[in-house]
């Protein structure tokens, strides 16, 4: 009896420790304040120029339909939790910073029916960007996506700049001041 106490108790201390390292991993990795954020260079097999999207009224959009200003164009879709769960920091950041150099572009790359997608961003309340569609799904493959969210920094050239691979809090005060100095050294 007394040997199966002191196990017990043992592996109560370890468990305690364990999630104790993981609570305080976790909450420095969502809340830390340090200013390291940088996006990946681009991807060499990743081609621009074979990119094509749609709006609500089925016009085929291109990179070059937005030269003249900086994109942030994010690949998402309505099946992916972290791609839902980071979609309002993209509809603030687009609201806190975007102008006409700088703009948010999203765009949905699933076979889904553009009026579920139109609903689902209307039911969280997605009031600052406006929605583009990939229903052939190939957007992915032509810019080498390993997965999705994707997020690609375009520059005015229509240039890939820069990448993020996975969910990010696009509104935090680290990514809009890094997005800003980009944005004023390339007007």
């Amino acid at each position: 009896m007394i040997k199966s106490k002191k196990k017990l108790i043992f592996l109560f201390i370890i468990i305690s420790i364990c999630s104790y390292l993981i609570l305080s991993y976790s909450i420095k990795f969502y809340f830390s304040e340090s200013t390291n954020f940088k996006l990946s260079e681009p991807d060499d097999l990743s081609n621009l120029s074979k990119i094509e999207f749609k709006d609500s009224d089925g016009v085929n959009y291109i990179i070059s339909d937005f030269r003249g200003k900086m994109i942030l164009m994010n690949l998402w879709a309505t099946w992916c939790l972290p791609c839902r769960v980071e979609m309002p920091s993209l509809d603030n950041l687009q609201k806190e910073i975007g102008d006409k150099n700088f703009q948010v572009v999203i765009v949905a790359v699933e076979r889904t029916a553009y009026s579920e997608i139109d609903k689902f961003l209307k039911e969280i309340a997605i009031e600052n960007l406006k929605n583009y569609h990939d229903p052939t799904t190939m957007l992915g493959q032509h810019i080498n996506a390993k997965g999705l969210p994707v997020t690609l920094l375009i520059n005015k050239k229509g240039k890939e700049i820069g990448r993020f691979d996975g969910p990010l809090e696009w509104d935090s005060k680290e990514v809009k001041d890094y997005l800003t100095k980009l944005k004023e050294l390339n007007n």
